[in-house]
């Protein structure tokens, strides 16, 4: 379980877009050769992603669990790992591997609580506010596909 990637707590090596780009395979294999093993599981790109890499291992990024993950869908992401897969509501992708089945669970809170204590907290002006509030009042611009396994 790490925070950010393989490499650093602020890493982008697994962020979706990363996980997609040809060229950046080298250092995603290096990833699990170095550390042995079979699945990371991270956060902090705020957009998730699931993906297999064939003679490598998995990467599951919940992208944000307190923050929206999809377009029009105000709920974060946990990432769950179990020796079963995931049977109640709000799967939203998962796969199988090590033995073990990998889900991205929608993860529900107080909508308009959240949007409150954010307001008190990071006012319109703040860099917080410039940064968080547009994805907190409407989500990104990405959709559920995006996130969903993709052999890579």
């Amino acid at each position: 379980i790490v925070h950010g990637d393989a490499a650093s707590l602020a890493g982008w090596g697994f962020a979706q877009d990363r996980l997609d780009d040809p060229p950046h395979r080298r250092w995603i294999e290096s990833a699990f050769r170095d550390s042995r093993a079979d699945i990371f599981a991270s956060t902090h790109t705020c957009l998730p992603a699931l993906r297999a890499f064939e003679g490598s291992g998995a990467v599951a990024n919940n992208g944000a669990a307190g923050m929206p993950n999809f377009a029009g869908r105000p709920a974060g992401l946990a990432t769950r790992i179990g020796v079963r897969p995931f049977q109640g509501p709000g799967r939203i992708a998962g796969l199988e591997w090590a033995g073990c089945h990998i889900d991205l669970v929608e993860v529900a809170y107080d909508v308009p609580a959240w949007k409150r204590r954010f307001l008190a907290a990071w006012p319109e002006g703040s860099a917080a506010h410039d940064s968080y509030w547009r994805r907190i009042a409407e989500g990104p611009d990405f959709r559920v596909e995006q996130a969903a396994p993709i052999a890579a």
